[in-house]
């Protein structure tokens, strides 16, 4: 077993002076200045990124997923020394695959969501060092401290990692399909209904103390999220570019805050009691959207704003083109409040829902089902 065995914090800066390098974003409309994170982790954005990594870092730990090793794999040069595909979440395998990493390497993360949750997790746990390359925009997993970990149908948070830097390559996300892109716009966009569950929680005494910066923040990201959404449908570096500055941004306020109250709240739980009711699931971001306007249709709060966000940022949402079925959205929000108040999820609009004909009438007319 390794020497280094973390299970504290890292003590490591989060990104209170971040660092960026790299290309000047080409945006498709003329005038459109971008949004640029005020905090967060050492970032680089540029074309080709990735060509000759494993020669610049040395020794390494590559955390992959097939398909996004397939695109990285020959421009990455000297090949690592370990190669890593991920599977499950839990916690005892993230630890084995932890144990079992090789010392002296630099852990870089390849792919998606789940390769950045185990690459996190092996770093923190190994005190190694860490890059991430993220191959899609659909999370802001490679802006995060903490790994979300699977405790049978309930997500949880822990860990302390603090990348070296994140690198985003515009040569291999913008050739991503589109989907892969567009969908990058969840975890931003659920700042709309979060902050709406908090503020509710707040009001009942139950919940975090609300945050005026915090708060004011959310709305930031929502307004600037609406106003990257047509670069985001033209797939510009500009519009690449935004969305990873919001993640960015968005994932130091988590840990400045101590919480992502204001960025995570029904609309992320109905997608992962979506998970949990239908035994699979689709990806995070077309997911948490889902969540977004379904939740924003049954509160009435916001939703025509989500839906014009949704449709100029090019996101599918419809229920035919996520491959999702109504049935599978009805079990869904039968099942929701009881799965939010069993699983102890921050208090939300989740928690009060009474599911009746009048309801699931509202939702499937919202999202076209």
């Amino acid at each position: 077993m390794a020497e280094q065995w973390r299970t504290g914090r890292t003590g490591r800066d989060g990104g209170d002076r971040p660092i960026t390098r790299g290309d000047r974003a080409v945006s498709a409309r003329a005038g459109y200045a971008g949004f640029d994170a005020a905090h967060g982790f050492p970032a680089a954005y540029a074309h080709g990124l990735a060509r000759g990594l494993g020669d610049r870092l040395g020794a390494t730990l590559v955390v992959s997923q097939p398909e996004a090793w397939a695109i990285v794999e020959s421009r990455f040069g000297t090949a690592p020394r370990a190669l890593l595909m991920t599977g499950g979440l839990d916690q005892a395998t993230l630890d084995a695959q932890a144990r079992s990493a090789p010392e002296g390497v630099t852990v870089v993360g390849v792919g998606g969501g789940t390769a950045m949750d185990v690459a996190k997790w092996i770093s923190w746990r190994r005190d190694l060092p860490l890059v991430q390359l993220p191959t899609l925009a659909s999370v802001d997993a490679c802006f995060t401290r903490m790994s979300a970990l699977r405790d049978g149908e309930r997500v949880r948070y822990d860990g302390d990692a603090v990348p070296d830097e994140v690198l985003v390559d515009f040569e291999i996300l913008a050739a991503a399909p589109p989907a892969l892109l567009s969908a990058g716009i969840g975890d931003v966009l659920s700042c709309l209904t979060a902050l709406a569950d908090w503020r509710l929680a707040v009001g009942k005494g139950i919940d975090p103390a609300w945050d005026d910066d915090g708060a004011r923040a959310s709305e930031r990201y929502v307004q600037a999220l609406a106003d990257a959404a047509p670069e985001i449908a033209a797939r510009s570096e500009a519009g690449i570019r935004s969305l990873m500055e919001l993640h960015r941004e968005i994932g130091w306020r988590c840990h400045d805050l101590g919480h992502a109250r204001f960025e995570e709240g029904s609309e992320h739980f109905f997608a992962y009691c979506f998970e949990a009711v239908t035994g699979r699931t689709i990806m995070h971001g077309e997911l948490v959207v889902l969540g977004v306007l379904t939740m924003t249709a049954l509160t009435g709060l916001g939703h025509e704003r989500a839906r014009s966000i949704v449709d100029a940022a090019g996101t599918r949402s419809t229920l035919s083109a996520l491959g999702v079925s109504w049935s599978e959205v009805e079990a869904t929000l039968r099942a929701l409040p009881a799965f939010a108040r069993d699983g102890g999820y921050w208090y939300s609009y989740a928690h009060e829902l009474t599911i009746g004909s009048s309801e699931l009438e509202t939702v499937r007319r919202a999202l076209g089902g």
